[in-house]
């Protein structure tokens, strides 16, 4: 009996252990990109789209998968992100919207845009830690660009 209750114990403790290898956290560390850590400890990565002929816009990757647009693009929102660090691949899930698959049909023209997959209104990128901007609906998002304090 004793050797039974052991083992129970002992098949339990690994199946936790495996339970905590696959990212059930409870959103305290979160998911990572490859490169430069922000300092924003609830931040993954940012990418900005300089101010030109239009404002200025953020995309913000924050670590429990989540992202948010600030300044443009708000029509996306709510959005998720995840990234495979084996096929080295960062997925956009945005907020379904009509002209996704319209706006990103050029993909030559959309720097890093490897695919689109409109039925699940992702669009998948290459991103690798030198990866320096990705393109996102004709707009040029630079990596590590601090964007500008958000306001209201």
């Amino acid at each position: 009996m004793t050797c039974i209750k052991r083992a129970v114990a002992v098949a339990g403790a690994l199946a936790l252990a495996g339970c905590a290898g696959m990212g059930g956290n409870g959103g305290k560390a979160g998911m990572q990109m490859p490169g430069k850590i922000p300092a924003d400890t609830a931040v993954a990565a940012t990418w900005y789209n300089p101010p030109s002929e239009f404002p200025g816009i953020c995309l913000t990757q924050f670590k429990d998968g989540s992202l948010r647009f600030d300044g443009g693009f708000a029509f996306y929102n709510p959005g998720r992100w995840t990234y495979d660090a084996a096929t080295s691949e960062l997925r956009l899930a945005l907020a379904p919207t009509p002209s996704l698959e319209l706006s990103h049909a050029q993909i030559v023209q959309h720097q890093n845009l490897l695919r689109i997959e409109a039925d699940k209104n992702t669009l998948v990128y290459g991103v690798k830690a030198d990866t320096r901007a990705i393109g996102l609906g004709g707009f040029v998002f630079y990596r590590d660009t601090p964007c500008p304090p958000r306001r209201g």
